[in-house]
């Protein structure tokens, strides 16, 4: 198992892949930033009494911004993936090693961990921004900041997850990754519905970090997940993506 989680380290991290991808999320994080941060102070002059956004909510607000952009860990669990299924990589790696499902948790630890990492520099970017020119005063609680870790790696494996299931079964690169996607956008849409809203894994990770209002969720739900629930149906869409990934690699290989 080391052995592949070794050769799944640098596959990862020598792929071009993942770091034009943590440098779209720089720079969306940095527009999200502008729009909230620096444009209110650029047209304070023509629209005077604009609200702006104040610490230490800033600084979650932030987090939340960052972890919805949740296409980095599906696009990237699918480049992992079904970038080798749809050639001949995965079945050379199975000559080597044919437990399956030692690769599966590779890549599942890999993606997420990479997501992860991403994730939390863009958050330390935002965080700066925020520190400079965000209203009022005071930051985050050491147990604040940690709430935040590890929340932000069990978010992103749940998305890792569902980009691992698109790739098992569709096997191959362009599918998965618009499958993946149209589930991503999707939620969005779905959350108009109540009963899809009880099971969204978009609304439960965004309430996972905080308070809906502070998201600007706060219309759609009338009343916003405990945190009990929002770990369990994260969690549990976790679960069922994982199974569903390695049905895929179980049942779908010759």
């Amino acid at each position: 198992m080391t052995g592949v989680l070794r050769a799944e380290l640098l596959k990862l991290f020598k792929r071009r892949t993942y770091w034009v991808l943590s440098l779209v999320l720089a720079l969306l994080t940095g527009l999200i930033a502008f729009v909230f941060f620096l444009l209110p102070r650029i047209v304070e002059d023509a629209q005077p009494g604009l609200p702006a956004m104040e610490k230490p909510e800033a600084y979650i607000f932030g987090a939340q911004q960052v972890l919805g952009q949740t296409w980095f860990p599906l696009i990237l669990a699918v480049m992992l993936l079904a970038g080798e299924l749809a050639t001949s990589t995965w079945a050379t790696a199975l000559t080597r090693n044919a437990r399956r499902r030692q690769h599966l948790i590779a890549k599942l630890v890999l993606a997420t961990v990479g997501s992860w990492l991403a994730m939390l520099a863009a958050m330390t970017g935002w965080t700066v921004v925020a520190y400079f020119f965000a209203d009022g005063s005071g930051f985050l609680e050491l147990a604040q900041v940690w709430d935040v870790v590890w929340k932000a790696l069990l978010i992103m494996l749940g998305w890792v997850a569902l980009g691992l299931a698109a790739s098992a079964w569709l096997r191959s690169v362009g599918p998965a990754i618009g499958a993946v996607l149209a589930f991503s956008f999707g939620e969005g849409l779905l959350s108009l519905w109540a009963g899809w809203r009880q099971v969204s894994l978009s609304i439960h990770t965004t309430a996972l970090l905080g308070e809906l209002e502070t998201s600007g969720l706060g219309d759609v739900f009338e009343e916003s997940p405990t945190f009990t629930r929002a770990l369990a149906v994260v969690l549990g869409w976790a679960v069922v993506a994982i199974v569903a990934a390695w049905a895929g690699l179980q049942y779908r290989d010759p």
